[in-house]
């Protein structure tokens, strides 16, 4: 199956099953007659169905985070960094104002998409097995790796809402007409689901997919390759690696040591390895297309013709000279990544004594505004033209993928993971070992260590979706902040739910702090 097919093939997935969960009644949508759809009853009959579904499912999961960039509105915005230029929706987001009234905040405060992944990933678990029975090429083993993907989609998908909304409905069966009007689980409930979904997947999943020389699921992949599936497909590296973050999350510090620790030691068979900061910040670098560095990422390869203008973290961040946009969308100012970037020699950011500047995470913008251009995987797409058929501009596209780990920010997960249970001078190793390779002095005290390993996510992974994320898990662990514990306990730390998901459903109650 050509790629084109195979987008088309998802494309149509992603729409079905976006049509199953918003509001169609009682009418089965999967049954509706037309020229261009293959009806439910003969959608499991081929290695290729396997496959389309299969894949469609990850373009689902691709589609709920990349849309209105929602990953880094949800993991990056929130929070003190960031300041917004002409864009008050965003700098709603950034000040926590998430109950105003633009388009923006209500399209992202609505989960669907996210039921939309669950729906497709727990349609493929009952319906596969068909496919058995009918087409010879589709083996036992291939099918039970499938499934096994599929669980841990659920479980990755979990994990993402409990950390965006808390509390959300808990839906562990497909439905292919009526979306069933649940109410919210609690967030505890959904997470402990979310893991046994992943722990159920990780010893069946391969640590590579496509390699003929593999001792565990060896030969190609629905045709493709290692170099084809890399870093694409969920692993069992990429499973521990969300098992240790849901730990984490739940505060059971000594799991996240051991999930985030199976990671570390069995990387090489991923083919995970660490990156210098001139490969993490370079167009062709880390950023460029999926590769086995990122542990498990979402793509938009420029050469299957997935570059997009939206869906990426440049679309906020970019400007002139690297795109013909006079200012970014979103910026950091001066003296906070000066206040962030703090110590002389890092090779992402510092200002030397003579007060000029170093760094591979920042440029200067045609503005002088200093502009966020460490991800930066830029394309051409073609030229939009006015009502009267004259060219205008060129419409700027790019194919970064969404990237949810890299080994470094495992290495720090576990850094701090060690330091909450107190193995100090092991965590300060850990620290060191990042310090070193960005060209920072080694640390000689575990004082301040929790703070120093936080401080030191906060400028490896900028970026990256993880900025909310790990304040809300290191306010938490500090329990110092009144205020913030006040926010916590009233769920002011999530998202709110979308209004049109409350008048759908009159089961789902708004969460306490946005009422």
């Amino acid at each position: 199956m050509t790629m084109r097919i195979r987008n088309k093939i998802v494309n149509l997935v992603t729409v079905l099953l976006l049509a199953v969960l918003t509001g169609t009644g009682c009418r089965k949508i999967l049954n509706v007659e037309a020229s261009n759809l293959i009806n439910e009853e003969n959608a499991w009959t081929s290695l290729n169905d396997a496959r389309a579904a299969l894949l469609g499912t990850y373009g689902l999961l691709r589609t709920a985070l990349a849309e209105n960039e929602a990953n880094w509105l949800y993991g990056e915005l929130r929070g003190d960094v960031y300041k917004a230029l002409n864009r008050p929706d965003l700098q709603a987001v950034i000040d926590g104002k998430l109950k105003q009234s633009y388009n923006l905040l209500n399209e992202v405060s609505n989960w669907r998409k996210f039921y939309a992944v669950i729906n497709a990933a727990n349609l493929f678990i009952e319906r596969s097995g068909a496919v058995l029975q009918k087409d010879p090429q589709y083996t036992k083993l291939n099918n039970e790796v499938d499934i096994a993907q599929m669980k841990a989609i659920i479980g990755i998908t979990y994990f993402y809402m409990v950390r965006i909304w808390g509390d959300v409905p808990l839906v562990t069966q497909s439905y292919d007409g009526t979306f069933p009007r649940l109410p919210r689980s609690q967030a505890k409930a959904v997470l402990k689901y979310a893991e046994e979904q992943l722990k159920a997947a990780a010893p069946v999943l391969p640590y590579v997919y496509g390699d003929v020389l593999a001792g565990y699921f060896p030969g190609k992949y629905y045709g493709g390759d290692l170099s084809k599936w890399a870093g694409a497909l969920v692993t069992r590296n990429a499973a521990y690696a969300y098992l240790a973050h849901i730990a984490a999350w739940d505060n059971r510090y000594l799991d996240a040591s051991v999930y985030a620790d199976f990671v570390i030691n069995n990387a090489g068979l991923s083919g995970i390895n660490a990156s210098t900061t001139n490969n993490l910040t370079r167009s062709d670098g880390f950023f460029l297309n999926q590769n086995s560095n990122q542990v498990f990422s979402l793509g938009f390869s420029a050469s299957d013709a997935e570059s997009t203008p939206t869906g990426h973290i440049e679309n906020l961040t970019l400007a002139n000279p690297l795109i013909p946009r006079a200012n970014p969308l979103v910026y950091i100012p001066d003296t906070r990544v000066v206040d962030i970037f703090n110590e002389s020699g890092d090779e992402r950011f510092y200002v030397d004594s003579t007060g000029k500047t170093h760094s591979f995470y920042f440029s200067k913008s045609a503005s002088n505004l200093l502009i966020f251009s460490k991800i930066k995987v830029i394309g051409t797409g073609g030229v939009q033209q006015n009502t009267a058929g004259q060219n205008t501009n060129v419409i700027t596209t790019y194919s970064s993928p969404i990237v949810f780990t890299r080994l470094e920010e495992l290495k720090l997960l576990k850094a701090e993971a060690l330091a909450v249970l107190g193995q100090l001078d092991d965590a300060l190793d850990l620290l060191n070992g990042l310090r070193n390779a960005r060209n920072l002095k080694l640390l000689t005290t575990t004082d301040h260590l929790l703070e120093n390993v936080f401080h030191e996510r906060q400028r490896e992974l900028m970026g990256e979706a993880w900025a909310w994320y790990d304040l809300i898990r290191y306010k938490q662990i500090k329990n110092d902040d009144p205020a913030f514990n006040a926010l916590r306990q009233t769920g002011g730390i999530y998202w709110p739910v979308s209004q049109d998901v409350i008048d759908r459903n009159p089961l789902i109650a708004q969460t306490t702090y946005w009422k």
